[in-house]
């Protein structure tokens, strides 16, 4: 039968909604089983292999050949002198350490993903991003094993090349990486807070997810991530001589950080004793840039004053 003729058939034709709605649940049906039984997979395996660093950078570096060089003879034989030519930095403290963070951050996305009793706690989400910041000043510092052709090739225009860029997938939103792409579950993931932040950026897991998964969860966690966050920069700040970056820290940026603290001490409900804090971030900091948008948040807050709030909170 001609394309035109069955296009003609098919006019004719009475459409059976009902048959197509129930093949539509068929269809849907068989979509969650294999979407299902993939993200459990890829969450045991993702978990399993992040107990031990060198079997996550296994994971990772085996992916990276499948994705970037192929599964072929040839492409094995690329994949080997790749290696080669990165023998220091495959092998190096901030490969490996770099490599179970990140299969740590892919099991918990998946989890995630999968919804329901296998999401992961609020806790969880804070033990990753305390291990990813602890990882910042120590010898397996993840940022040292980055590759410098790498950061050279984001440059606008640039083209990327099979099997040149090297392995950077801490640094990718986490949809990109390798292991999600040679597991094909990149769809699975895309409606997934935090599949959209690399898992080696400190301050985007911390500010798209771990910090919104306490505000819910109203865990006082939050406020130590904060004091761990804020004391570090402190620290950054006073190493540093007297720079323009260093006094803007200081004036801008510390306030605002207090002032989010403070937020999350009040969403979490801590009401009082966070209006105290923002009281004394105001009369400590009356001209900063966003003083009036905060004195009309307390305004509010506050109303007719007819109601007493706590006595102020020393502010970390």
């Amino acid at each position: 039968m001609t394309l035109v003729g069955a296009m003609a058939l098919g006019q004719t034709m009475k459409w059976d909604r009902a048959k197509a709605l129930e093949d539509l649940r068929v269809i849907e049906v068989k979509n969650e089983k294999f979407t299902e039984d993939l993200l459990v997979k890829s969450a045991q395996d993702f978990l399993e292999a992040s107990g031990e660093k060198i079997k996550a950078a296994q994971m990772v570096l085996e992916s990276y050949r499948n994705v970037e060089f192929g599964r072929t003879q040839e492409g094995d034989t690329l994949f080997q002198q790749w290696k080669v030519d990165n023998k220091d930095r495959i092998s190096s403290l901030g490969f490996t350490a770099g490599a179970q963070l990140h299969v740590q951050y892919l099991a918990l996305v998946c989890r995630q993903a999968l919804g329901g009793e296998r999401k992961p706690k609020a806790g969880e989400w804070a033990e990753y991003w305390e291990s990813l910041f602890e990882s910042r000043n120590s010898s397996e510092n993840p940022a040292a094993a980055s590759d410098s052709n790498a950061k050279k090739d984001k440059r606008p225009g640039s083209v990327r090349k099979q099997g040149t860029s090297g392995w950077n997938d801490f640094e990718r939103p986490l949809q990109e990486s390798s292991l999600v792409r040679d597991r094909q579950i990149q769809g699975f993931l895309r409606q997934v807070k935090g599949a959209e932040v690399p898992s080696g950026s400190e301050e985007l897991v911390f500010s798209k997810v771990v910090r919104p998964r306490l505000r819910e969860a109203k865990s006082r966690d939050l406020l130590r991530l904060w004091d761990l966050r804020i004391t570090s920069m402190d620290q950054e700040a006073e190493k540093e001589a007297k720079t323009l970056a260093a006094d803007d820290y200081k004036v801008l940026k510390r306030p605002e950080l207090l002032w989010e603290r403070a937020d999350d001490l009040e969403k979490i409900g801590e009401e009082e004793a966070a209006w105290g804090g923002k009281m004394e971030i105001l009369k400590t900091n009356p001209y900063h840039p966003k003083t009036a948008e905060w004195i009309t948040g307390m305004q509010q807050v506050l109303g007719d004053g007819s109601g007493d709030i706590a006595p102020k909170q020393p502010v970390r």
